[in-house]
């Protein structure tokens, strides 16, 4: 009798201790999951500051260029040459340009433009501002034999640039070999948030722009594809990829989408950012697990 007691006792103690055993790993595979979610979902958040803060970057320089009669595509001549004054943060712009004409069938453009918005001052609205530099080597090779064609390569880096809270460093590269289409390369790009948390990311991405017209000064919109990956605000690695173009309609911003899809995958976790249908508004979507959010850029112009 007493042998058949310990023997139910033993088999009640394994069952037990199984049971405990499954409820933890539940309760981990549940934890875990949820954690993914939620570091894949603050990716999503740190993927559309990188798209918000490239695209401005770009915009600035692009402007900055045009002043000095290189557009090349990736600004219409008859747009703002202030480098990217959208936020009323005039920068003073210097720089070098030289001429090259010593080869029989080409011209050749180069230089380095600095965009120096300060310290911030005068930016008219405080929440908004910029400081510190942005600086743009370029080359524009410009070919007459047969025909006109031109390459224009640019390399673009950060000295104490911050864009409202954010301080951003790192290097994007810019080949533009048409009047509709430029390459973007992001280098060791980084942006350090103000709770001293940073997100890392490299990658290529590439832009083309619409014209509506036959010139340049007809150009109205921009659609980017292309994928990048890095390292979110936790330290954890994420890829994401443009799943539907992203599109910027330039009578509502140059900075902020308003439409298109990227996928973001955090180990197994996706994410889904939702740019909009095409309306000109602040708002998109992140979708995480099945449950939607909705967050509001910053940074919006125009509307």
């Amino acid at each position: 009798m007493r042998t058949r007691m310990l023997k139910s006792v033993v088999r009640f103690s394994w069952l037990a201790f199984l049971i405990v055993i499954s409820c933890q790993k539940e309760n981990l595979s549940t934890q875990t999951a949820a954690s993914m979610q939620a570091q894949t979902e603050l990716s999503a958040q740190d993927n559309s500051q990188i798209v918000a803060v490239a695209q401005d970057a770009m915009n600035a320089t692009g402007s900055a260029l045009a002043g000095k009669g290189i557009s090349n595509g990736r600004y219409a001549p008859n747009e703002r040459t202030d480098g990217g004054d959208d936020v009323g943060c005039a920068p003073s712009i210097s720089g070098s340009f030289a001429i090259d004409r010593t080869h029989p069938d080409s011209t050749i453009y180069s230089g380095t433009l600095t965009i120096d918005y300060g310290t911030g001052t005068s930016c008219k609205d405080s929440t908004q501002i910029r400081r510190g530099k942005l600086i743009d080597a370029f080359k524009l090779i410009v070919r007459v034999k047969d025909s006109i064609t031109y390459s224009l390569t640019e390399s673009v880096t950060f000295q104490g640039y911050q864009l409202d809270s954010v301080t951003v460093d790192g290097s994007f590269v810019s080949v533009s070999t048409s009047d509709a289409i430029s390459t973007l390369t992001i280098q060791n790009a980084k942006i350090t948030y103000a709770n001293g948390t940073s997100v890392t990311w490299g990658g290529t991405l590439t832009n083309k722009y619409i014209h509506v017209g036959a010139f340049e000064r007809d150009m109205e919109s921009r659609e980017v594809t292309g994928s990048i990956s890095g390292m979110n605000r936790a330290g954890v690695a994420f890829s994401a990829s443009i799943t539907k173009p992203i599109w910027f309609e330039y009578n509502c911003s140059r900075t902020i989408p308003v439409s298109g899809t990227v996928n973001l995958t955090v180990g197994d976790a996706v994410s889904v950012i939702d740019y909009g249908t095409g309306v000109c508004d602040k708002n998109y979507t992140i979708t995480t697990g099945g449950v939607t959010t909705t967050y509001t850029f910053k940074r919006h112009h125009h509307v």
